[in-house]
């Protein structure tokens, strides 16, 4: 039998016996006149009113326990979501935080070649690069000179005196740096007026 169903007899069967009952029903009887019921038969037609309040409990305990079970299956699809996008966050730190050093040294390269057809060959793989992890969502922080220093997103490994900066602003762009959305994989590295 389906839920369904359950329910459906549990509603209609007081109905047909609150009918039965009405039909066969005649006048109270007054005090001290038998009821012409046998007590054994008063007793029977109460536990006939009280099964279907537990019929009720079940369904009702039955629909609760579906309704939990639901909301922990709802919140493992989310938990395993999100795990999932971190791991490939992770996964993708790594890469990217391997790769950087060749990319810085492919910058150092460009600046030091004296070949222009070397120059080009290195831009060209260096571009090539950069433009794949921009694929995958990874961008390069560029400070400015003048920026307001921002700890999250710079990392500063000296500080100079400057007349035109106020303090705690980039003075000098050192290395460029990696994120990905709001993590960041390297830093850039500057310095900073004091």
């Amino acid at each position: 039998d389906g839920l369904a169903s359950q329910l459906e007899r549990m509603f209609d069967a007081p109905d047909e016996s609150a009918a039965e009952s009405a039909e066969n029903e005649e006048s109270p009887p007054t005090e001290g006149e038998p009821s012409g019921e046998p007590e054994g038969e008063a007793e029977s037609d109460l536990s006939q009113v009280e099964e279907p309040s537990a019929e009720v409990e079940q369904v009702e305990e039955a629909v609760d326990a579906k309704l939990r079970a639901l909301a922990d299956f709802k919140n493992y699809q989310r938990r395993s979501a999100e795990n999932e996008i971190r791991a490939g966050a992770n996964g993708m730190a790594r890469v990217v935080r391997a790769i950087v050093p060749s990319i810085d040294q492919m910058g150092l390269a460009i600046e030091h070649a004296s070949d222009d057809a070397t120059v080009q060959g290195i831009e060209m793989a260096r571009n090539t690069l950069l433009q794949g992890l921009a694929d995958c969502g990874v961008e390069e922080i560029k400070p400015e000179v003048g920026d307001v220093f921002d700890p999250k997103w710079h990392e500063a490994l000296m500080r100079q005196d400057s007349e035109e900066f106020d303090a705690d602003h980039v003075v000098m762009v050192m290395q460029t740096g990696f994120s990905l959305g709001d993590i960041v994989l390297t830093p850039a590295k500057v310095a900073v007026s004091s």
